[in-house]
């Protein structure tokens, strides 16, 4: 089945995409696209007059695409919320525990989960992106509980609510 949708009939799915014509000056359109497919489990194809962004659930699970690792991977956590728009619009992140944030995220059907560890220079970056929607991924986060000792600093969270709106989970340190 395939559906053509106008770009407020999107917006609607994933409010980011109201703010399309900044992520596209950002340069982040196709990170944007990739997140909200995996976010919709729906293969996007975004098309502004002669460019075109794709988005294919699942393309990125794993260890990245059969190119090379993910996107994402060594991002720091403000160029991760830069770089897929969530700080556009009207997100409000939740701080928790990470005990509570495992159990919310346990419920999602879908979202996404950003692991970060400290690098060299103390800063955290993007260790692991896993998609909820792949069993694989649902499984090891399941397990990150027992990563406390393994320097993973910050776990964030991310999906798709009512409305479009984004629904982000934030745990620091990971261990409390």
């Amino acid at each position: 089945m395939s559906q053509k949708l106008t770009l407020t009939d999107l917006a609607r799915q994933d409010a980011r995409f109201t703010q399309a014509r900044h992520l596209r000056i950002r340069d982040v359109l196709a990170d944007v696209v990739q997140d909200s497919a995996d976010l919709q489990g729906a293969h996007l194809n975004l098309r502004c007059g002669r460019s075109e962004w794709r988005g294919t659930p699942g393309r990125l699970d794993g260890e990245g695409t059969s190119s090379g690792p993910s996107p994402f991977h060594g991002w720091s956590e403000s160029t991760l919320i830069y770089g897929l728009g969530l700080d556009l619009g009207e997100t409000d992140v939740r701080a928790t525990t990470s005990a509570r944030l495992l159990a919310e995220v346990s419920e999602w059907p879908a979202g996404l989960v950003y692991t970060f560890r400290r690098s060299a220079e103390g800063v955290p970056h993007v260790s692991r992106r896993l998609n909820l929607s792949n069993f694989i991924d649902r499984l090891e986060c399941d397990f990150l509980a027992c990563l406390a000792a393994a320097d993973l600093s910050v776990v964030r969270a991310h999906r798709l609510v009512a409305g479009g709106r984004m629904d982000v989970l934030r745990a620091s340190p990971w261990w409390v």
